[in-house]
């Protein structure tokens, strides 16, 4: 494919005024689609011309497309930070990339011969690549049609409560489907696709299923980002989260499409897109070509992916750092800019900095052994072994810094002291492998598998190190990573506590640290499975697919394993309901009754996440938001006193004063444990009781 300079100035002058226009005028969603998509293809092409010149067509335009999407990120958010980012900021950005990008291409094009494809010959081999295709894509669209019927707006902890067993059949089937394809095919481009579409589907279950969204988080980041969308900026500039929501506005103002849309798409379009390729790039130079390496981008799924699930900047910032660490794969063979992973990581780091510390630890310590300034072994071990001791205890001071920085007179994190090696040892919560056996042998078997996953990711990695040792001698790189993290994790899970976070979610930041420690031995374990598949490749058809439908077991396990689950106290109960239909009518008919008047609400989680979904951040009083968030919050600890212990009026007055109202409302949800009872003792002490659906009951109080 050669691309001509007169073209492309005429090309990239009607892209860019056709998008300023309808930025600015047309603001018609269909035009924002065809012309905003072509515009990003276009140039990633450009960009990926520029980085990566002498690679095939498809490389330059994924990974052009991916650091061009990067590269918005990380320049809108410093542009955010220190100014906003309004529709004229948009508009320079759209006008600006191919001011810089073009004539750079221009200067540095090389001629290049159009990329050769062989002839298509009909053979029975293609006829059964055909037929597994056909039935692969069949199945899948089964199941996503299922999905979509089983759409709701309703209160749910789990998916899996209203999605039946049959769903995991047909998706069992259609993993085996395509890894039997990709078995006996070794064309990359067919491979790929299909690996695209699976991946979508196992990271979209959660974005399907709940209809309104899923998850907490989201919620908060969607109406900042709606903000900033409708006024350029929101008050006080959040220091964190920039790089996404820079991305998401830009991204919805090209596209003329509403915020929630792009934020609900972007992780699962991005691991989509991006994951699958970027394990094939990585990995396909390491072997002898006997096997498709793009199974390899099919088996990552087998390592559970909760953070995947959703669009949150922690999940986006884990997906960036996973693709930073596939790609220092070819960066220890000199096939890919270390400059670019710098640029990777601190791109990370503005989305999210407890991904973007781990992508900087990780790029330092490759750095010193990528140094070509330091030739002596001897002297790299030891700025290498500098490094990770610094490293080891970098996220805890982080915290520190951002508590004297950016406390604003409250502590983001306090020190506390085990009382014995005892206690040490059982913070921490680390068990050793086991079997669980509740007579029910599916769920017996999904949890033996997820408790245990741990332990299987290390066994892999240790086999992985061992493999490859004559391939990438510098892999122990890996590990090192993967153990820094860990001593990390043990300062923050043994000696601090989060005081803006209620006690049962104490674990949340050290238990994230700890999942993305094992990102790093994701690429000593796939070397593993490849061997292993290698190995199992050449013998017999019994034994293939005796692997194959194992593995594909694996896939549906971790499958069920990464969503919620409410299984009973046995096996695991995540107890977070969705946001439901009733929450979001709850809330509006607080919003009416009270009249413009000041209220604030005492809610659960969910009823907090419907009212900033409908009315953003509307109301403080003080530093107190109007409804009890987050659960650190002094309100929630009332809403706490009123559904665990007596819903008395003391302890209303005592909310109203503290955020200086008259008007209280208390909102009970049906689900909750023990509400019949709870509502009963409210009543007794309530001015009004107003019933949402039978499904809320919201008590007002004045005073």
């Amino acid at each position: 494919m050669t691309l001509r300079l007169p073209h492309c100035i005429i090309f990239s002058l009607i892209l860019t005024v056709l998008l300023t226009l309808n930025l600015f005028f047309w603001g018609h969603f269909l035009v924002g689609i065809l012309v905003g998509l072509t515009y990003l293809l276009f140039f990633g092409l450009i960009l990926g011309t520029l980085l990566f010149s002498s690679r095939s067509l498809f490389f330059r335009s994924i990974y052009g497309l991916f650091f061009l999407l990067a590269g918005i990120s990380f320049l809108g958010a410093l542009i955010y930070y220190f100014y906003e980012l309004s529709n004229l900021i948009v508009a320079i950005l759209v006008i600006g990339i191919p001011l810089i990008l073009i004539p750079l291409w221009a200067l540095n094009k090389k001629p290049r011969t159009g990329d050769e494809h062989a002839p298509i010959r009909i053979t029975s081999q293609l006829l059964l690549d055909s037929f597994l295709v056909s039935l692969f894509i069949f199945l899948d669209i089964i199941n996503f049609q299922l999905l979509l019927k089983l759409s709701t707006e309703e209160a749910i902890r789990t998916p899996w409560s209203i999605i039946p067993f049959k769903f995991f059949v047909v998706f069992f089937a259609t993993s085996a489907i395509l890894l039997l394809f990709l078995f006996k095919n070794k064309k990359s481009s067919l491979g790929l696709l299909l690996s695209a579409i699976h991946t979508f589907f196992i990271v979209s279950v959660a974005l399907i299923i709940y209809k309104i969204g899923y998850g907490f988080d989201p919620f908060i980041h969607q109406a900042t980002e709606k903000a900033i969308f409708n006024d350029g900026f929101i008050l006080p500039k959040p220091l964190y989260y920039l790089g996404q929501y820079s991305l998401v506005v830009f991204l919805a103002k090209i596209f003329s499409l509403p915020i929630l849309i792009i934020d609900k798409l972007l992780l699962p379009s991005f691991i989509a897109i991006f994951l699958p390729p970027t394990i094939y790039f990585s990995f396909r130079q390491l072997f002898n070509n006997f096997l498709n390496p793009v199974i390899l981008s099919v088996l990552v799924f087998i390592l559970p992916f909760s953070s995947f699930i959703n669009t949150t900047p922690q999940g986006l910032a884990n997906f960036i750092l996973l693709i930073l660490i596939l790609l220092s794969v070819l960066s220890l063979k000199k096939e890919f800019s270390l400059s670019l992973l710098w640029f990777l990581a601190f791109t990370t780091f503005l989305i999210h900095p407890l991904a973007g510390l781990p992508a900087l630890i990780f790029t330092a310590l490759l750095a010193v052994y990528l140094s070509p300034f330091i030739k002596n072994k001897s002297i790299k071990t030891i700025f290498a072994s500098i490094a990770f001791l610094l490293t080891t205890f970098l996220v805890p001071l982080f915290f520190a810094l951002a508590s004297f920085f950016l406390g604003n007179g409250k502590s983001i994190f306090s020190i506390k002291k085990p009382e014995n090696i005892i206690s040490f040892f059982k913070e921490l919560n680390w068990h050793w492998p086991t079997i669980v056996n509740h007579f029910n042998p599916f769920l017996d078997l999904i949890y033996t598998y997820g408790k245990n996953i741990s332990f299987l990711a290390i066994a892999l990695s240790l086999a992985g190190l061992f493999l490859a040792r004559k391939k990438l001698p510098i892999l122990f790189i890996y590990p090192l990573a993967f153990l820094s993290l860990i001593i990390n994790y043990i300062l923050l899970k043994s000696f601090i506590t989060f005081p803006a976070l209620i006690q049962y979610e104490q674990n949340v930041y050290p238990a994230r640290i700890l999942e993305i420690s094992f990102y790093f031995l994701i690429p000593l374990v796939l070397f593993a499975l490849y061997k292993f598949l290698e190995k199992i490749s050449q013998s017999n058809f019994l034994t293939k697919t005796f692997f194959i439908l194992i593995l594909s077991l694996f896939l549906s396990f971790s499958l069920y394993y990464s969503y919620p689950k409410d299984d009973g106290e046995d096996y695991q109960i995540d107890r977070g309901y969705s946001v439901s239909r009733t929450d979001i009518s709850a809330v509006q008919k607080i919003e009416e009754d009270a009249s413009g008047r000041d209220y604030i609400v005492l809610a659960n989680q969910s009823v907090s996440a419907a009212a900033v979904r409908e009315f953003g951040f509307k109301k403080y009083y003080g530093p107190y938001f109007y409804y009890p968030i987050p659960t650190g919050d002094p309100l929630y600890q009332y809403y706490l006193s009123m559904v665990y212990k007596i819903p008395s009026r003391e302890t209303i007055r005592e909310a109203g004063d503290l955020a200086g109202v008259n008007l209280i409302y208390f909102v009970l949800n049906k689900y909750w444990t023990d509400a019949d009872k709870i509502s009963v003792e409210a009543k007794k002490n309530a001015d009004e009781t107003i019933v949402v659906d039978n499904k809320i009951t919201i008590f007002k109080y004045q005073f």
